[in-house]
């Protein structure tokens, strides 16, 4: 008999964490699930210590493999798995007793994603339920809007290892981590998966202890490129709730107010709020005109100058859009 749960665990050069993380796995209160252990050509001595534990616990798959990413590595988990839920860890952070129990409580369907909230560990102190959830439940179709009413967590977006998915989800639809987007390829899954999801079930129990550095590549600003293409999955996923969810005006218009916000800050302010050269400024705005119409659509605004700045985007008019912008500064400074 499969197990229910098979939990994925990427693994490279964290040899100083890999034992206290794979330890809070196989010590769960909740026992039938499979443990992959996926080491990703780590140089360090993780590949031996995922086959100590290995030869332990037969609950305990080990993938040794060229290093390829943490994609690729947890795409290579999923095609060994054989549980009906799969959950990734990642392997310098650990886990409570209770973080497969419940989400193994909570579990309802195939069409319900789990996500728990978690605690945001450094070494000065654990911020304890860092997302603030509460145990709510919304059915996208009818609450997606109400998201929107909550803290900013609760909208979806970053981190696989809070949820728990469905392999039959998965499976049906060819899913995958891509191995292109270096930076936010969690973000772009999660969008990817929600597209089959109908409800969210959010649980407030903190059993995660996700180990935050600051100073790590995740945490820096991204280069303009990979920006731009996490804007874009973003924006086709919110484009692709405006058009199956049952949503109010006003709810489509936090929606887009959403989409708008993340284009203006993490795009537009740092191409016009640091010192970029007029000519990178220029290819940057033609790399954004050659968006799909569905994701420049969403670039609305009430405020005039805005609405008049979106407008010069959609029909490609990036020299006007350029001296519009700098001229309004100058004026604003």
């Amino acid at each position: 008999m499969n197990p229910l749960i098979s939990v994925i665990v990427p693994i490279y050069n964290v040899e100083k964490y890999l034992e206290k993380c794979i330890t809070s796995l196989i010590n769960q209160s909740f026992t039938d699930f499979e443990l992959i252990l996926v080491d990703d050509g780590s140089p360090d001595s993780c590949g031996e210590i995922c086959d100590n534990f290995k030869e332990k616990d037969n609950r305990i798959k080990v993938l040794h493999l060229e290093n390829g990413g943490v994609c690729r590595a947890r795409n290579e988990g999923m095609k060994i798995a054989t549980g009906d839920f799969y959950v990734f860890v990642d392997s310098d952070d650990w886990v409570e007793k209770d973080y497969l129990k419940d989400f193994v409580d909570n579990i309802e369907d195939d069409n319900t994603l789990i996500i728990q909230n978690c605690n945001r560990d450094n070494d000065e102190k654990s911020e304890t339920k860092f997302f603030g959830y509460e145990n709510k439940s919304f059915v996208l179709k009818e609450d997606f809007g109400k998201l929107f009413y909550q803290n900013p967590h609760y909208i979806p977006g970053g981190y696989p290892w809070n949820k728990i998915y469905s392999a039959k989800i998965i499976k049906e639809n060819n899913l995958q981590f891509d191995p292109a987007i270096k930076l936010a390829d969690d973000e772009k899954w999660n969008f990817e998966y929600l597209v089959f999801v109908k409800k969210l079930k959010f649980v407030e129990n903190a059993n995660y202890h996700y180990i935050y550095n600051p100073a790590s590549i995740s945490n820096q600003a991204r280069p303009f490129d990979r920006e731009l293409t996490r804007f874009a999955f973003k924006a086709e996923f919110f484009d692709f709730a405006l058009k199956n969810y049952q949503l109010s005006k006003t709810d489509k218009e936090k929606v887009i107010a959403e989409v708008e916000r993340h284009f203006r800050i993490n795009i537009l302010d740092r191409i016009y709020k640091k010192e970029v050269p007029k000519e990178e400024r220029i290819a940057r705005l033609k790399e954004i005109t050659k968006l799909p119409e569905s994701n420049l659509n969403l670039l609305q605004s009430n405020l005039k100058f805005r609405k008049l700045d979106y407008s010069f985007l959609r029909s490609k008019q990036v020299a006007v859009f350029d001296a519009f912008k700098k001229l309004r500064l100058k004026f604003n400074a």
